[in-house]
């Protein structure tokens, strides 16, 4: 009995620790790695300082530690740059807060330094802490020149399935600006003619009214307008289309007619500001606005609630670095866009036009790609030259008809799907060829819709072609 006994004890205590490990097993996570967003970037000679990020493929558990070594060529720390964090024999100890997925640090020029273009510092990621697992990005080359990248390739940080943000992405430095779609309301061109865009990646809508002084405007003046100047995803309607900006960023065809140098021909609008982020995505509310030219040869936007009898001013000068200054109806004067030659493509939340027979609808997309507007577009079949076999000297066939400068020359057509009851997924039938603004040609490709099965962090790679 007493090895009957001992040998049923054995046989349960194995049970039991074959299943716990099974328990375990099948609890176990997807592993989280952490890497670099890119694996090299530039620090151009008009720019001071540069931002490094380092990110996590999901959220940190507890705090993270990660240890970030680099190698100097051709520079002195302290002499020729500074680290936001002081390294430790050319250590950085940095930490991932518990809950974040990034951490980062900043690179600074010391003013006055001279720099001969060939300069550049080699970071790699030596340590990170458990259970966090160093990625296939772990090494990242800085150079202190214009750079221009061989092989871009990025996971847009869109911000998840909210699409929160709106990224502006540099193929040839393989840097990307995420900003908050909701930071700003509106955008003032700052070329010759004096045009106002509406923030397209939050729904908005404006609405001319026959008045030119905004104390006299009340909430009589918008009485029907909850319908006609807003998104409708189940019944949109054509006559809703003169209250957006027309997607391919035609400024002959936007909401908000030209800015007069006659104050008595700018009219009174109503603003609807469209959605929030969230789900459901909050109500951003209503605005009565005016724009005028200032004295300094920009614009004077005068703004307020609907009923209230008095207005707000903010002053937006044109500057050349940019095609457009932006304003917010809370922060005033706002950064979004980088400077001209400092994007490319943008991916958007966006509001679109849907064509379901009837002519063009007013119609919100996830998933947009812009373009600059000192950048060309063309689309290349996979089935006419595989992407593989896209050289340079493949870029003489194409067609001048074949070349796109609209806003919305990629637009959704990168992917298939998304209708209702319908999944979404990239098209790889097909590839762009793209023209920068410093005359830079790249074959790019879209690789991926999500991100660990998460929508909202496309991701997509690139070659470099030439440069004429």
């Amino acid at each position: 009995m007493k090895k009957l006994f001992n040998t049923s004890v054995l046989l349960l205590i194995s049970l039991s620790v074959l299943l716990t490990a099974c328990r375990k097993r099948d609890s176990l996570s997807p592993d989280n790695f952490v890497n670099f967003e890119s694996a090299e970037q530039g620090i151009a000679s008009t720019e001071n300082s540069i931002t490094i990020k380092l990110k996590l493929s999901a959220a940190a558990p507890a705090d993270i530690p990660v240890i970030v070594r680099f190698v100097e060529d051709g520079l002195t720390y302290g002499t020729q740059y500074s680290l936001s964090v002081t390294p430790v024999a050319n250590q950085l100890n940095l930490i991932v807060p518990s809950g974040n997925n990034e951490t980062s640090f900043t690179v600074t020029k010391t003013p006055g330094a001279f720099f001969a273009g060939d300069e550049n510092l080699k970071f790699e990621i030596y340590s990170s802490g458990s259970p966090v697992i160093i990625g296939a990005t772990r090494n990242l080359m800085l150079t202190f020149s214009e750079l221009v990248a061989q092989t871009p390739s990025a996971v847009v940080n869109g911000g998840g399935t909210t699409f929160g943000n709106k990224v502006f992405i540099d193929i040839s430095t393989n840097r990307q600006t995420p900003v908050l779609r909701t930071n700003w309301d509106l955008g003032f061109y700052t070329g010759s003619d004096f045009r106002v865009i509406l923030n397209s990646s939050s729904a908005m809508m404006a609405k001319q009214i026959n008045k030119n002084d905004l104390s006299t405007v009340t909430a009589a003046d918008t009485v029907g307008m909850t319908n006609d100047v807003a998104f409708s995803q189940t019944s949109p309607q054509t006559t809703q289309l003169p209250y957006i900006d027309y997607p391919d960023g035609d400024l002959t065809r936007t909401a908000i007619a030209a800015v007069s140098a006659n104050d008595a021909d700018n009219k009174v609008y109503i603003v609807n500001r469209g959605k929030g982020i969230g789900t459901p995505a909050p109500d951003r509310g209503w605005k009565k606005i005016r724009v005028l030219r200032n004295n300094s040869g920009g614009y004077t936007l005068q703004y307020a609630d609907i009923n209230s009898p008095t207005f707000q001013t903010i002053d937006i000068n044109k500057t050349p670095d940019h095609f457009f200054r932006y304003a917010s109806f809370e922060n005033g004067q706002v950064e979004v866009e980088p400077e001209k030659k400092k994007w490319d493509i943008a991916w958007t939340y966006f509001s679109n036009v849907a064509n379901f027979g009837a002519g063009d609808l007013p119609y919100l997309f996830q998933d947009i790609i812009l373009i600059n507007r000192n950048v060309q577009v063309a689309k290349i079949l996979e089935a006419n030259v595989p992407y593989a076999g896209f050289t340079a000297t493949s870029i003489d066939n194409i067609a001048a008809g074949d070349w796109s400068g609209k806003q919305n020359a990629i637009g959704a057509d990168w992917r298939s799907g998304g209708g209702p009851g319908v999944a979404p997924a990239v098209r790889t039938d097909l590839y762009y060829i793209i023209k920068d603004g410093d005359a830079n040609y790249y074959k790019l490709r879209f690789t991926a819709l999500t991100n660990n099965g998460e929508r909202g962090y496309p991701s997509f790679e690139a070659v470099w072609l030439k440069k004429d």
